[in-house]
């Protein structure tokens, strides 16, 4: 059986660590943006927009971006551009620090996350073609535990240098994943001179299509309830900076126990991914109805924790599952192609929740999103 170079098996490793650092500083603010926007007199709609910004500017550039990437034949520059805004992104938020300054660097932020197409794709080519889905869905551990570790480490901070503190960190865990990623080594693959046809035969796939929509209706789902105004929630329950801190580090340790248990060969041998994909939208479902009804910050963790477990199932294995059918040297067209139409759910699910919450208040945009992944769940086992 073909495996990976003692060469690539270092570099694989290398990236690994980057990852979690780059996804670190990148979630080191998100759960002091709201309650931010809202001490300076901001609606929840505008909330949504900040929140929307991060994923438009990545819906934008997530195609263009894999394509250039493997017409290159090269990750690497993408991913250090990537680390190299995401520092910026930090830095800015030290330096202006009002309600528009929010919504012009988390349009950066999102422009530095459109890398994550070559974060999966680079790591995949580390390993045999045939290990390619199952090592992109294990990538994503790294991403969420750059998360766990900033959401303990930026708690910390913040109880004791106070909330400034937290977009410190980040800017500094930016300037070292922009530092390590220059130590990334790949071998170049022949330019593939990807041609529209050939992108149009990727989009067309069923696999492709099928695992695209349930992309975009996740983040829609994430981005618009347990990923933003989850933090709402606590606020309206009189929760402390720590006890907001804390309903992130209960969903991200969740989810990086669902992901491990999600992509271990041993659960891969005995369950699809389908079965946890539908699972997933069935918990996330049940969270949506519990958290609005919830009267104390420990009702609000539990329901966090199941929001969890759902990202853990949901997210890792599309991530993995979206590229299965496609050769490697078009993954990177392939993943961008994925990863733009999920940018879309981020961009919608954040601005439609806001709206919403305006309109009909927070229990009923949190019952709508209940029937909407209730349906999602349906679409899983139906199509994909």
């Amino acid at each position: 059986m073909q495996t990976a170079s003692p060469d690539n098996r270092r570099q694989a490793g290398l990236l690994y660590a980057l990852t979690a650092i780059f996804w670190f500083s990148q979630y080191a603010i998100t759960p002091y943006i709201n309650a931010e926007l809202g001490r300076m007199g901001q609606t929840a709609g505008f909330m949504g927009l900040v929140g929307g910004a991060y994923g438009f500017s990545q819906m934008l550039v997530r195609v263009p971006a894999g394509l250039m990437a493997d017409r290159l034949g090269r990750q690497k520059p993408f991913i250090v551009m990537g680390c190299a805004l995401t520092a910026l992104a930090g830095l800015g938020f030290l330096l202006w620090y009002t309600p528009a300054s929010f919504l012009a660097l988390r349009l950066v932020a999102g422009l530095a996350s459109a890398s994550w197409v070559s974060f999966t794709v680079m790591y995949g080519s580390f390993f045999p073609p045939q290990e390619g889905p199952r090592r992109i869905s294990q990538l994503n551990i790294a991403n969420q535990g750059g998360r766990l570790l900033c959401y303990v480490l930026v708690a910390w901070a913040v109880a004791s240098q106070g909330l400034k503190s937290a977009f410190q960190v980040a800017a500094a865990a930016g300037m070292l994943c922009l530092l390590l990623s220059l130590m990334l080594r790949e071998k170049p693959r022949p330019n593939q001179g990807l041609s529209l046809r050939t992108m149009l035969n990727v989009a067309r796939g069923r696999n492709m299509r099928v695992t695209s929509l349930l992309g975009l209706l996740t983040q829609i789902i994430a981005f618009g309830t347990y990923l933003s105004f989850s933090v709402n929630l606590g606020i309206r329950l009189g929760a402390s900076k720590p006890e907001l801190s804390a309903l992130s580090l209960v969903l991200t340790i969740a989810a990086v126990l669902a992901n491990l248990t999600a992509t271990g060969s041993r659960t891969l041998s005995k369950v699809r991914p389908k079965v946890l994909i539908e699972l997933g939208f069935i918990l996330a479902a049940l969270y949506c109805v519990m958290a609005p009804l919830c009267q104390t910050m420990g009702q609000l963790y539990l329901a966090q924790a199941l929001a969890g477990i759902s990202s853990g199932f949901t997210f890792a294995m599309l991530l993995g599952q979206c590229v299965k059918d496609i050769e490697p040297e078009l993954r990177g067209a392939g993943m961008g192609l994925y990863q733009a139409i999920y940018g879309i759910g981020m961009t919608l699910g954040p601005i439609l929740m806001g709206v919403m919450i305006d309109a009909l208040g927070m229990n009923a945009a949190f019952f709508v999103m209940a029937g909407l992944s209730a349906v999602t769940a349906w679409i899983t086992r139906r199509y994909l």
